[in-house]
């Protein structure tokens, strides 16, 4: 901030005066006086340039014609902010009221004529050098005010002969205080530390002072609203100008930042939505505990929760709803570990179980001391009981599971980065066989882990490389019999390790972040034959392809499928799109959108797997569809089961009136086939016509029958 007046600048004074050979002398003496002089002959005047001059000093006559001096001065008081400003008034004589009435006005001093030039100057560099330090002590002043504003500092002095208490009013401020409060208490700041902290503050402080330190304490203050400050509490031992010992001390309101340490802290070891110890406060925790079970021999549980599809829930219902489920669970987890009977040696002191969250739906949690292995397993199957019941959230009802996997020390790790990574390796497994349960940890899943790690390296050279390749499996009408389409599947047959089927390398792909990649690969190599097909005279028919919930994430769908398009020359009309429920979690409306703008370019849009997702009946009116995939699932028990039968009908018959297609997936049976042909279902696709088989064999499908 800078200071309102530069010490080093040349004087400024304006004269304001009638007579021509005052003003003539006036400049004459002031400029060798090193003055920069203004003169002004009338009231008017000089109220006009006042602004502009902005001058150090003013001379003014009384008597003016036109505003008289005094009337002036009035005037220059009112626009004027620096009150300091020194205004003398000329007199030619000895007229009291006009004196009166000066001062009045705000005049600083008068000064009759004739005037003695030569002390005139020495008078005029006092006053405007006075003017600039008054000026500049009160411009230092309100910066520290503020400075001490803005720094929430306030102080007051104590008088220990007299008990009087000076209180500044930064301090009231400061604390929102009325300005009456450090009268009317006896001891106005030691009332107001908290009274846990009283006997430390006042001891240190006491001290200090009996041995003529200066101190520096950090503790609470309790106000009288009730609120609890954080402060730093300074003082020492001063002597004033009289010889008197007065203890000066300053005090800083340190809550805000207190509280942001506070709460840097926290974060730093737990999980600000759930409250529960966050990952690296449970790995230290979890290591101090190994550490004493070295020592007492004791059995350690560590286990890895996680809930079951919940990323389709959190997407379903909007990540609010998935959050306060998440507190639910984990209240839940909580509260059954810190009440089960099972999770310590009775009578034994040591570490308490230990929860955390570790990632968004993922938990951890060890059981100190326990007696058995087995009482891991209790604690598991009594949290996967309190999973499943029902939170409601924003009026609905959502039933979870969860996969638990289990590693015991020291049986299955020495170090808390073994046991975790063994209790992962067990809750994998859990996931894979449809979760719902717990597995403890055996050596076998080794053997299941390293697959996977080897499927991984395998995929991405597969993918690099072009190890993929495709197979089409042709759709058939069901009134005539005739291929009518084909869908395109990706197959892997890795050279080490054998066919790979898609249920195992898909998610795969889809986890390691390369389904976009393989997924335009197989746009484009499926638009590509067909086209080479056709130009060859081979019968036109659309070839389907499934697009990934993840490419509409990763990728513009829209455009791959253009670039595709373009790339290859095929007719939009044989290309058709198939996608699943789960491509619309991720952005139902931008999915919408894509799906809309592919359609729009002639590409017809499949629903495939209609009835395994989550609320399938409410895209049907929404989605701009042409055909809809009856899962085998549901064609496997025809025509043998009543609810099948009458679950697939009322599916046609709903997608008929929605105008769609049906087509039914996995026909297998003659008796399938004829149940669906009289049911009126569209399509049939299913072994019963033909397996997937290559590019080659699909090509029989498609010969066009020689003229007669």
């Amino acid at each position: 901030m800078a200071s309102p007046h530069d010490t080093n600048q040349i004087p400024r004074i304006l004269v304001v005066d009638d007579d021509a050979t005052f003003l003539l002398l006036t400049r004459k003496t002031m400029e060798r006086a090193g003055f920069l002089v203004t003169t002004c002959s009338t009231g008017e005047e000089a109220l006009e340039v006042f602004a502009e001059v902005q001058p150090d000093l003013i001379l003014l006559d009384v008597n003016l014609p036109g505003i008289g001096g005094v009337e002036v001065c009035t005037e220059l008081r009112k626009i004027s902010d620096e009150m300091l400003l020194p205004i003398l008034l000329v007199t030619a004589g000895g007229d009291e009221s006009a004196v009166v009435r000066g001062y009045t006005a705000g005049a600083t001093d008068f000064i009759a004529k004739p005037i003695n030039w030569t002390h005139f100057a020495h008078r005029a560099d006092h006053l405007v050098q006075t003017s600039r330090g008054l000026s500049e002590l009160r411009f230092n002043r309100a910066s520290l005010t503020t400075v001490q504003r803005i720094a929430k500092l306030g102080g007051y002095t104590f008088n220990p002969e007299t008990n009087e208490t000076r209180w500044s009013d930064e301090l009231n401020s400061i604390f929102g205080l009325d300005s009456s409060y450090a009268k009317s208490v006896a001891e106005p700041f030691a009332n107001l530390i908290h009274p846990d902290d009283r006997e430390r503050v006042l001891a240190a402080s006491e001290e200090a002072l009996n041995a003529n330190k200066s101190f520096t304490v950090d503790h609470r203050l309790l106000l009288p609203n009730g609120d609890v400050r954080h402060v730093r509490y300074c003082g020492e031992m001063l002597e004033n100008r009289l010889g008197h010992q007065l203890v000066t001390c300053i005090v800083q309101d340190n809550t805000h930042h207190t509280r942001a340490l506070e709460q840097i802290r926290y974060l730093a070891n737990f999980d600000e939505l759930t409250g529960l110890t966050n990952r690296r406060q449970f790995n230290s925790r979890l290591s101090e505990t190994l550490n004493q079970a070295k020592l007492t021999k004791n059995l350690v549980a560590v286990l890895i929760l996680d809930v079951d599809r919940f990323k389709v829930i959190n997407d379903t219902l909007g990540r609010t709803a998935g959050d306060q489920i998440l507190q639910v669970v984990a209240d839940r987890i909580n509260s059954l570990v810190r009440s089960s009977d099972c999770v310590g040696q009775p009578g034994i002191a040591g570490p308490t179980a230990e929860v955390a969250r570790v990632g968004g739906d993922e938990f951890t949690l060890f059981l100190p001391r326990i007696v058995h292995p087995t009482d891991a397993g209790r604690v598991a199957q009594r949290i996967l009981e309190a999973i499943p019941e029902p939170i409601e959230v924003d009026g609905q009802h959502v039933t979870l599971m969860a996969s638990i996997g289990i590693s015991i020390y020291p049986l299955d790790g020495q170090d808390s980065e073994d046991l975790l990574r063994q209790a992962g390796r067990a809750m994998s497994f859990t996931k894979t066989q449809g979760g719902n349960g717990f597995q403890y940890y055996t050596e076998s899943l080794n053997q299941t882990s390293l697959r996977r790690l080897v499927l991984e390296s395998k995929l991405r050279e597969a993918v690099d490389h072009g190890r993929l390749h495709l197979v089409y499996q042709p759709k058939c009408d069901l009134r005539t019999g005739e291929v009518i389409g084909m869908e395109a599947l990706l197959r892997w047959q890795e050279p080490t390790l054998g066919f790979i089927g898609p249920d195992e390398f898909i998610p795969l792909a889809e986890e390691i972040g390369c389904i976009s990649k393989i997924g335009r690969w197989v746009l484009l190599e499926a638009t590509r034959q067909n086209k080479e097909w056709q130009d060859r005279g081979l019968r036109p028919i659309p070839v389907a392809v499934n697009v990934s919930s993840r490419q509409f994430s990763d990728t513009d769908v829209l455009e791959v499928v253009k670039g595709v398009l373009e790339e290859t020359g095929l007719a939009p009309e044989y290309l058709e799109i198939e996608i699943t429920e789960s491509a619309m979690l991720e952005d139902e409306d931008a999915t919408t959108r894509a799906l809309q703008m592919i359609r729009e370019l002639g590409i017809r849009i499949s629903l495939d797997d209609f009835g395994t997702g989550f609320s399938s009946l409410s895209y049907l009116r929404r989605l701009p569809l042409d055909t809809l995939k009856i899962d085998r699932a549901f064609v496997m028990d025809l025509p043998d089961d009543p609810d099948a039968n009458c679950i697939v009908e009322a599916i046609i018959a709903m997608a008929h009136v929605l105008k769609l297609q049906v087509i039914a997936e996995g026909v297998e049976t003659v008796e399938q086939r004829d149940f669906l042909r009289s049911i009126n279902c569209d399509e049939m696709q299913g072994y019963l016509f033909s397996k997937p088989v290559s590019p080659e064999e699909f090509e029989a499908f498609i010969q066009v029958e020689p003229s007669s």
